[in-house]
């Protein structure tokens, strides 16, 4: 089998939801694949299944008829319990918990956030986890770190302050969400759930810019200082709440300064069909002017890709700060050609 040794981010077009496939470069054993899996897309009946159906063919191309070939899942995780993050774990689980594909699947660890919800689905789901031995149980939150290889999971949000206050008032299920930095060699990717103000706010606050400031020249920005020390900037923002207005501040994103960024969002004829008091909204026109006014470079269709136009998109990172190369490909799981166009676009 051919080894990985890029880092691979798949993001998963599921309309109006969020599904991530983070693809680890290889370590360990060239026979083993290492992958982490960031939401699961929706609950629609339609949407539900695209998550699961990606992993299968992906898992079935690096199977690649090795028969000693095993699959890690590092984490999954759920940033938070809306249904257009959790509507696709019960059929993930299904298919990737053991005993099935042949015992070749692992899941170590699943992450959540930590919010009591009423959800009975996302609750029942939650309890059959737990109760899985195989399975290790976490809810994180801020300054939490694990590596995987060379590459490693920072988790930026929820605070631990707002943690302390989920079962009491003030904080909803957006500002709950975990949020990920993922440092490979010198690139840098935030996937942002659905935060919202109140947990940008404890992020810009608990990860600071470390840089001294020795004149007052320095407090004022006249010295032309780099941002390298800063620890939210990052290459790549998978954009937090579906491109929302409340979801984006021109504050938070000066200090992300991402070049690229990518909307999990539908099509603008899909919120026409399923939900048209929405139409207009995913990506807000504010953010995307916040974004032009932070950097022209970040347009839609340049440096701005919104799933539900362009597809499921994979960034393929060699550890430089910018990827090798982006793809991005519209056919479906149910589409016939996926599997091929999958394996043109991956390899």
């Amino acid at each position: 089998m051919r080894p990985n040794n890029e880092l691979k981010l798949h993001f998963i077009n599921v309309n109006h939801g969020d599904a991530t496939i983070i693809e680890f470069p290889d370590y360990q054993s060239p026979n083993t694949a290492h992958f982490g899996v960031v939401d699961f897309g929706a609950k629609r009946r339609d949407d539900r299944g695209f998550t699961r159906d990606y992993m299968k063919a992906l898992f079935d191309l690096r199977e690649d008829n090795d028969t000693n070939f095993k699959c890690i899942f590092e984490f999954v995780c759920v940033t938070h319990p809306h249904n257009d993050h959790y509507g696709g774990l019960r059929r993930f689980m299904d298919e990737f918990t053991a005993p099935n594909i042949l015992n070749k699947c692992e899941i170590l660890n699943f992450w959540d956030c930590g919010f009591r919800t009423t959800s009975s689905d996302y609750n029942d789901e939650l309890d059959r986890i737990a109760q899985n031995q195989s399975i290790t149980f976490m809810r994180v939150s801020s300054g939490m770190e694990c590596e995987f290889g060379e590459t490693r999971i920072s988790v930026l949000a929820p605070s631990v302050d707002l943690r302390n206050r989920f079962d009491t008032y003030g904080i909803n299920k957006n500002n709950a969400s975990i949020v990920l930095k993922i440092k490979f060699r010198n690139s840098y990717i935030i996937l942002a759930g659905d935060a919202e103000y109140a947990s940008w706010g404890k992020s810009t606050e608990e990860f600071p810019r470390m840089e001294r400031i020795t004149f007052y020249s320095d407090a004022l920005g006249l010295a032309g200082r780099g941002e390298t020390s800063d620890q939210l900037k990052c290459d790549l923002l998978r954009i937090s709440h579906h491109g929302s207005k409340h979801g984006t501040s021109l504050e938070y994103l000066e200090r992300l300064k991402p070049n690229r960024v990518v909307v999990p969002a539908g099509d603008q004829q899909w919120y026409h069909q399923y939900h048209p008091n929405w139409e207009g909204d995913f990506p807000h026109p504010l953010v995307v002017e916040t974004l032009e006014v932070l950097d022209p470079s970040l347009s839609i269709g340049q440096n701005t890709y919104i799933t539900g136009d362009v597809g499921n998109i994979i960034f393929k990172y060699s550890g430089n700060w910018s990827p090798r190369e982006m793809r991005s490909f519209r056919t479906e799981p149910d589409d016939p050609n996926f599997t091929n166009d999958l394996l043109t676009n991956w390899s």
